[in-house]
């Protein structure tokens, strides 16, 4: 193998390396959500929210790019079967969970939202009798992002 030969394929492996990195970045790219609930939350100098358990919503974009929040709810399934068919039983929306970062918000890259939705015995009933999910829908994404809410008991840290 002359010179000429090694140098060709020293570049069709670069270029390969380099055409296969740019697919990873493409693929990569864009808003990534984390997402997470805390039940039985209590509030601190929030006087309308005194004496009342909370759910509490936090949204994080650890991605390169911004999205919009646009709807927070609840999706209730009294069984798997309804679950398994994506057909919920009741749909519930939040029109401001948020009195400070109203919906729609837009998220940027590095930033956190919070919402907060009231724990009553309707959700607590609904979570411990059938799925109760806390849905976050998102601009960048048709599908919502889902997280199960999940009631603990009433001891503190547990």
């Amino acid at each position: 193998m002359d010179a000429t030969a090694i140098l060709a394929w020293w570049g069709a492996i670069l270029s390969s390396v380099v055409f296969l990195w740019d697919i990873y970045k493409w693929k990569t790219a864009g808003p990534k959500i984390r997402f997470s609930i805390q039940t039985g939350m209590e509030s601190v100098n929030m006087p309308e929210y005194d004496g009342k358990k909370l759910i509490v919503s936090n949204v994080t974009n650890y991605g390169d790019r911004s999205t919009t929040i646009t709807n927070l709810g609840f999706l209730y399934f009294e069984s798997l079967w309804s679950q398994i068919r994506q057909k919920p039983d009741r749909a519930f929306i939040f029109p401001h969970p948020s009195s400070v970062n109203t919906l729609p918000f837009e998220l940027k890259e590095g930033s956190v939202w919070s919402g907060i939705v009231i724990q009553d015995q309707q959700v607590e009933e609904m979570a411990t009798k059938g799925r109760l999910y806390c849905v976050l829908y998102l601009s960048h994404d048709e599908k919502p992002t889902k997280f199960r809410v999940v009631i603990r008991s009433n001891s503190p840290l547990t």
